[in-house]
C-alpha cells in the first residue's frame, strides 16, 4: 500500500471500531433498560401460577415490550432516515427468541419464576463485558472482501449506521414496563367493550365526580396497581393515554373508545356525551383506584 493507501485503511478501521463500541453501548443500554423493566413485571406475576398467566401470553405481552424497545430507539431513527441499524436489531430479536425458548419451557413453573430465569440470561448475555469482538472481525472481513473502491462504499455504510446509533434513544424502563401492561390487557380483549375484558373502565357518579377505575382482565388489580406505579415517571399523563380499549361511563350512561381514543361506541345522550369526550373529564382520572 502507498502512504495514503495505508492512512485510508487505518481511519477505516478506526471507523469500524468507533462502530462496534457504539453498538455494544446500545446493546447495552436497551438490555438494561428491558431487563430493568423485566424486574417490576417479574414483581407483579410473582406468584401467577400457569392457569393465571399463561406463558403464551405472557411471553407475547413480553414480546410486545421488546416492539416498545425497538421503536423508541432504532425504529425511530429508521424511520427518519432510512438507516436501519442490523446488529441492534438482531440483538432484540435474539432477546424475543429467547422469550418464546423461555416461554416455551415455562409450563409448570410460576410467571414471577420464569421471567426471572429469562431476565438473568439477557442480563448474562448483553450486559456482561460484551466486546463485540466477533461483530468486528465479522466488519473487517467484509470490508477486506471488498476492492479499493467497493471499500469505500462500504465504509460509508457504516459510517451512516455510526450516525444513525448517535441519534438512536434509549426509552425508560418505565415506559417499557407500560407497554408490556398495556399489551397483557388488550390481549384479552373480547370484542365486547361493554361487559367484556381487555378495557379499563372508568366510571363517573351522575354529577361528574369520579368513582372509580379499574382494569378489566386477568390479574386486573394487580396490573392496576403497578401501572399506577410507574405511568407518570413513563409520561402517561392520564387512563385515557393507555393504548387499551376504555368504557367510561356517567352514572348508567356509557361510551367506549378504542386504544387512540377514537369512539368505539356512542351514546344518543348529548350532555353525556359531551361529558365522556371531554380531555378535562378524562384528566380526572391519573390512576387507577384501590
Amino acid at each position: 500500500m502507498t502512504d495514503t493507501q495505508t492512512l485510508d485503511y487505518n481511519v477505516d478501521m478506526q471507523t469500524i471500531r468507533d462502530f462496534v463500541a457504539a453498538v455494544v453501548e446500545m446493546q447495552t443500554k436497551l438490555a438494561i433498560a428491558y431487563t430493568s423493566a423485566l424486574a417490576d413485571v417479574e414483581t407483579t406475576f410473582l406468584t401467577a401460577s400457569p392457569t393465571e398467566a399463561n406463558p403464551d401470553l405472557v411471553g407475547a405481552m413480553l414480546k410486545s415490550g421488546l416492539k416498545a424497545v425497538e421503536k423508541a430507539s432504532v425504529g425511530a431513527v429508521k424511520a427518519e432516515t432510512g438507516i436501519d441499524v442490523g446488529p441492534v436489531v438482531d440483538m432484540l430479536h435474539a432477546i424475543a427468541d429467547e422469550v418464546d425458548r423461555a416461554s416455551k419451557a415455562a409450563a409448570s413453573l410460576a410467571a414471577g419464576e420464569w421471567i426471572k430465569n429469562l431476565r438473568n440470561q439477557i442480563t448474562n448475555a448483553y450486559t456482561q463485558g460484551q466486546t463485540g469482538d466477533a461483530l468486528r472481525q465479522q466488519i473487517e472481513s467484509e470490508y477486506n472482501q471488498n476492492d479499493e473502491g467497493g471499500r469505500g462504499g462500504y465504509i460509508a455504510g457504516v459510517e451512516n449506521e455510526l450516525e444513525a446509533l448517535r441519534q438512536s434513544a434509549v426509552p425508560r424502563a418505565e415506559a417499557i414496563e407500560v407497554a408490556m401492561y398495556e399489551a397483557w390487557i388488550a390481549q384479552a380483549f373480547n370484542d365486547d367493550c361493554m361487559d367484556g375484558t381487555g378495557i379499563i373502565a372508568l366510571q363517573f357518579n351522575d354529577d361528574g365526580t369520579p368513582a372509580s377505575a379499574t382494569v378489566k382482565s386477568p390479574l386486573g388489580d394487580k396490573v392496576a396497581g403497578a401501572l399506577n406505579n410507574v405511568m407518570a415517571t413513563a409520561g402517561v399523563g392520564n387512563l385515557m393515554s393507555l393504548n387499551v380499549v376504555k368504557k367510561v361511563c356517567q352514572g348508567d350512561v356509557c361510551m367506549c373508545f378504542e386504544g387512540n381514543n377514537v369512539v368505539r361506541k356512542s351514546t344518543d345522550d348529548a350532555n353525556a356525551e359531551a361529558f365522556l369526550t371531554s380531555p378535562d373529564t378524562w384528566n380526572q382520572f391519573r390512576s387507577f383506584t384501590a
